[in-house]
C-alpha cells in the first residue's frame, strides 16, 4: 500500500475545519500544529517528512526551513503578501517547491476593518467603553466622551489601489468622502467606475484628511514608505490607517508626527521593537494598535483556507494550480534533483 503523503497545517484560527477535511478527503495525512506562534526549532520538527504545507500561523519560515524539508513539494500561504511574511520564499522557489497564495480572499474583511479603524480614530471611543470599572451610582467613574469628527465631506487618500484599497475607496465614497489614490500601477477600471482621481504620493499626503495604506511591506533593503519627510507633508490632525504592513511607516517619525503634528494613527499588527512599544504609551486616542486581525473573519478564513488546501492537494496529486506563483516549479525541481544526483 502506498504511504500517505503528509500535509502540515498551522494556524488554529485561520485554517477552518473544512480545509482540513478537504485534505484528508483527498487522501492525504494531516499534521496539525496548535501553536500559532511556532518557533524556529518547532517549525523544523513540524516540517520533518511533510510533502505539503499550509502557512496559516504566525511562524516565519526561513531559508533553512525549506532547505531541511527535503520531502516538501507544495506550500500555500493562507493570504496574499507572502513575500513580506515568509522570509524563505526565494529558497522555496529555488528548490522547486510549488508556492501558492490566495489573493483577494480576505480583501472584504480587511477593507471593512480599515473603515472601522478610520471611524475609531475619527470618533475615539476606546477609553469610554463602559465596563466593570464604571458604576452608574458613582459619579466619579463617569467618562466624558471626547469630541469626534465626521468623515463625510473629508478627503481620503488611498495608497495602493489593489483589491483591498479599491474596496476601501468605494466604501469611503458611500460615507460621502472624496477619494484620491496613488499606486505603482494606475487602476483605470476603478477610475472609470468611481471617478476616483489618481495623483502622486506627496500630493495625496498634502491633501488627505485620512490616509489609508494598502501596500505590501518593503523588502529588507527598502526604506519605509512613510518616513519623516513624508509625514511632514501630511496635514495637521490627519488620520493615518495602516492595514498593509507595519514596516510601511517609520515608527520614530510617526511618534514625531503624533506629538508635533497632532496626527492620529491606527495600525493592524504592531511592529517589533522599542520604537513601536513607545507609541502605545501615547494611548489609543492618538495611536491605536491591535494584534493583526483585519483578515481574521470566518468568511475570509473559509475562502482562503479552502483555496490554499485545494492548491496544495492539486500539486501533490500531479496536477497544476492557477494559484501557484512559480509555475516553473517542476522544471526547477527536476534541475535541483539532477544537480544533486
Amino acid at each position: 500500500m502506498k504511504e500517505q503523503l503528509i500535509v502540515l497545517v498551522t494556524g488554529t484560527a485561520v485554517v477552518p475545519q473544512e480545509a482540513r477535511r478537504l485534505i484528508t478527503d483527498r487522501g492525504f495525512a494531516l499534521r496539525e500544529v496548535t501553536d500559532d506562534h511556532l518557533g524556529a526549532d518547532g517549525l523544523h520538527t513540524a516540517l520533518d517528512g511533510v510533502s505539503g504545507y499550509l502557512i496559516g500561523g504566525y511562524e516565519e519560515p526561513r531559508p533553512a526551513h525549506f532547505e531541511r524539508a527535503v520531502a516538501l513539494e507544495a506550500v500555500a500561504f493562507v493570504g496574499t503578501d507572502f513575500r513580506s511574511y515568509v522570509p524563505g520564499w526565494r529558497t522555496a522557489y529555488d528548490l522547486g517547491m510549488a508556492f501558492a497564495n490566495t489573493p483577494g480572499e480576505n480583501a472584504a474583511s480587511v477593507a471593512e476593518f480599515t473603515v472601522l479603524l478610520a471611524l475609531a480614530l475619527a470618533r475615539p471611543f476606546t477609553d469610554t467603553i463602559i465596563g466593570p470599572r464604571h458604576s452608574p451610582a458613582d459619579p466619579s467613574t463617569a467618562v466624558s466622551p471626547p469630541e469626534g469628527r465626521e468623515l463625510g465631506g473629508r478627503t481620503l487618500g488611498v495608497v495602493g489601489a489593489g483589491r483591498i484599497g479599491a474596496r476601501v475607496a468605494t466604501m469611503a465614497q458611500g460615507l460621502g468622502m472624496r477619494v484620491l489614490y496613488t499606486s505603482p500601477r494606475r487602476n483605470h477600471a476603478l477610475e472609470a467606475a468611481s471617478g476616483i482621481a489618481y495623483t502622486g504620493l506627496d500630493d495625496l499626503l498634502s491633501r488627505s484628511d485620512v490616509i489609508s495604506l494598502h501596500r505590501p511591506g518593503p523588502t529588507a533593503d527598502e526604506p519605509p514608505l512613510l518616513g519623516r519627510r513624508e509625514l511632514e507633508i501630511c496635514r495637521d490632525g490627519a488620520l493615518l490607517v495602516n492595514t498593509g504592513h507595519h514596516d510601511l511607516v517609520d515608527p520614530v517619525a510617526l511618534a514625531w508626527a503624533v506629538e508635533h503634528r497632532n496626527l492620529r494613527a491606527a495600525v493592524d499588527g504592531l511592529g517589533p521593537g522599542d520604537a513601536w512599544a513607545a507609541l502605545t504609551a501615547l494611548g489609543p486616542e492618538r495611536f491605536l494598535s491591535v494584534p493583526q486581525m483585519g483578515f481574521l473573519t470566518r468568511d475570509a478564513g473559509l475562502r482562503a483556507g479552502l483555496r490554499a488546501a485545494r492548491a496544495v492537494c492539486d500539486v501533490l496529486s500531479g496536477a497544476g494550480s492557477p494559484d501557484v506563483t512559480n509555475p516553473d516549479f517542476r522544471e526547477r525541481r527536476a534541475a535541483v534533483r539532477r544537480g544533486g544526483a
